[in-house]
């Protein structure tokens, strides 16, 4: 990470130079500007089987989250009911309704007659039509100009046994609008809301084509909009929704905590798992995975990307999962994103989230910045999953961290010299070992100011001699604030800034307790989920970069020290900085690559 110029972290105090105008980890100043803003809220109803029998406290607790000061101008609701509609007494407008439009099926046949699912719901809703639906705020400064809906399922038989219903695939949709604003008026804003199959009834049938049929459904919604009437480049699309699944599955995660609890002891899974030839447990928990991301892949391959994760928002649904996202053609800013809490968890004995739970979903409200698309080779992400994706182009990873901005190097040319000399030059080199162009750098985000010669002149150099892909590891905090990262790197990942106890000062990396925060955190904990090969470069630097050689040494991460003259040492002892004590330390390692320190398992 290098000693990042807004100051590191050691202990629970600041070191460094603190944030101010001349040395802050942002890029270019600019004129400040009120942007052109769009208040999106994805809202699932779960078929008012949760709303409140008393209306007026239902209606009281929707006026807290949706009217006043930051009100959406578009709500996406899932699981609405067509008969039902309880925002327009909060200053909301339906503007379209997929049973409406006659792409919708009943209640008791979206929850496949399931009699404990339908017991808890009020019995003359039972036939009333479950639907998708937008909502616009009266009053909004964007104007609809066109809407629509259409089928995005297919019309899958499901077999059954082991308890499972036989019949058709229940019908899934998507609904939009097309808006406009009068500030940019050469663009478009399609906002897209649609509920993915999937969830408790459909996870049953996961073995039976249903990975293909999620993915499909995104294709038709994403190829809707690539083929969208009086298309203009600058158009935006945004895909909202419920994809009844997280982002990511890992092997702790929630998703694999509900496969070995729900899915796996499934004898109707067990009888399709049989048919298909899959015989191990290992590979049968591959392929609910596989169905589980399916949409994420679609997306992915796509070129869109999220706006935000359960890193900003926790859990949406009642079970602790995040399962409703908000995706974009092109990368917006996100200038915030809010989660109203409309539901308490059902396990886990957490405490209460609200008094007056609504539905099974907590709301999620996402401001983007709209505006013309601009030119640029920096590819941004905001998102784990995007993060993750853009990491696995790559066969490894390589994090260069340095001194910063207050002690900076005393001979940068020399220092790059040596860089370079191991990762692209000799037979163990990283362009040797990997392939040139088939690996990746990463670095703290650091500004770069060639008067001020640190850890970023020595990555940007590096980048344009050699041609090394470069990505920035950032708070969210610099892009919404300060302008962003500068135009020297090729990637970002724009991570919600962390803050320390005070919840003011920004945790911007290191060690706090022992805990690691914020770049260092992503760069310990997320890169490795990757499962890209990571290699640690320290060239110089102070405390942090000493403190997080250590850590990752201790994670079974290669390091490798490149001494470098500090060219206002912090400490005059200690010249080259303090890295070379713990170095000279190490014992018991291997090198898999000449040079690189591992430790021995």
């Amino acid at each position: 990470m290098g000693a990042h110029c807004c100051g590191g972290l050691r202990g629970n105090r600041l070191e460094g130079d603190g944030v101010s105008s001349t040395c802050r980890p942002g890029g270019s100043k600019e004129e400040h500007r009120v942007p052109t803003e769009l208040a999106v809220m994805t809202l699932n109803l779960q078929y008012f089987s949760s709303y409140p029998k008393d209306r007026e406290a239902a209606k009281d607790r929707l006026a807290q989250v949706l009217i006043g000061p930051g009100a959406p101008d578009v709500i996406c609701v899932q699981e609405g009911l067509s008969s039902r509609n309880v925002l327009d007494e909060v200053g909301f407008e339906l503007c379209v309704c997929s049973a409406k439009e006659g792409v919708a099926e009943s209640v008791h046949d979206m929850v496949y007659g399931d009699a404990p699912t339908l017991k808890a719901c009020d019995p003359t809703m039972h036939s009333h039509l479950l639907c998708n639906q937008i909502y616009m705020r009266r009053g909004s400064v964007w104007k609809i100009i066109d809407r629509g809906a259409m089928q995005i399922s297919r019309d899958l038989k499901l077999a059954g046994g082991g308890g499972r219903l036989t019949g058709k695939l229940a019908i899934r949709s998507m609904v939009w609008v097309r808006l406009q604003h009068s500030d940019c008026p050469d663009l478009s804003v399609f906002v897209l809301c649609a509920h993915i199959t999937g969830g408790r009834f459909e996870d049953q049938y996961f073995v039976q084509q249903l990975a293909e049929e999620r993915k499909l459904q995104l294709d038709k919604i994403i190829s809707f909009f690539d083929n969208r009437p009086d298309a203009k480049g600058d158009d935006v699309g945004i895909l909202v929704g419920d994809f009844n699944a997280t982002s990511l599955y890992t092997p702790d995660g929630p998703m694999h905590g509900y496969y070995k609890a729900s899915i796996a002891s499934s004898d109707g899974v067990k009888s399709d798992a049989k048919g298909a030839g899959v015989t191990s447990e290992a590979g049968l928990e591959d392929l609910f995975k596989g169905y589980m991301i399916s949409p994420f892949t679609a997306i992915s391959q796509h070129g869109w990307t999220f706006a935000y994760d359960r890193q900003q928002v926790g859990y949406t649904s009642g079970f602790g999962h995040c399962i409703d996202h908000m995706a974009m053609n092109r990368s917006l800013q996100v200038s915030s994103t809010e989660v109203s809490y409309l539901t308490n968890q059902r396990f886990g004995g957490l405490p209460q989230d609200t008094h007056l739970p609504l539905t099974d979903h907590n709301a999620v409200k996402t401001v983007f910045v709209i505006k013309n698309h601009e030119q640029t080779q920096t590819s941004v992400f905001r998102t784990e999953y995007d993060f993750l994706q853009h990491l696995r182009r790559y066969k490894a990873l390589v994090h260069i961290s340095g001194f910063g901005c207050k002690q900076q190097y005393a001979d940068p040319e020399e220092v790059v010299r040596d860089v370079a000399a191991q990762l692209f030059e000799g037979e163990n080199s990283m362009d040797r070992v990997f392939g040139k162009g088939q690996w990746a750098a990463c670095y703290g985000g650091d500004p770069l100011k060639e008067e001020e010669p640190d850890v970023a002149v020595l990555v940007d150099r590096l980048r344009t001699r050699y041609s090394m892909h470069l990505i920035a590891i950032q708070a969210d905090k610099v892009e919404k604030e300060w302008g962003g990262v500068g135009k020297h790197v090729d990637a970002v990942y724009y991570y919600p800034t962390e803050y320390l106890e005070d919840g003011i000062t920004v945790a911007w990396g290191g060690f706090v307790k022992e805990r690691v925060v914020g770049t260092t955190r992503i760069l310990l904990e997320v890169n490795p989920l990757s499962g890209v090969p990571l290699y640690w470069v320290a060239a110089g630097g102070g405390e942090i970069t000493r403190d997080e050689l250590q850590a990752a040494w201790q994670r079974r991460i290669s390091i490798l020290l490149i001494e470098a003259r500090a060219r206002h040492p912090q400490d005059p002892a200690l010249p080259f900085g303090p890295c070379r004590q713990f170095w000279d330390s190490l014992t018991d390692f291997e090198e898999k690559i000449r040079g690189f320190r591992r430790l021995k398992s």
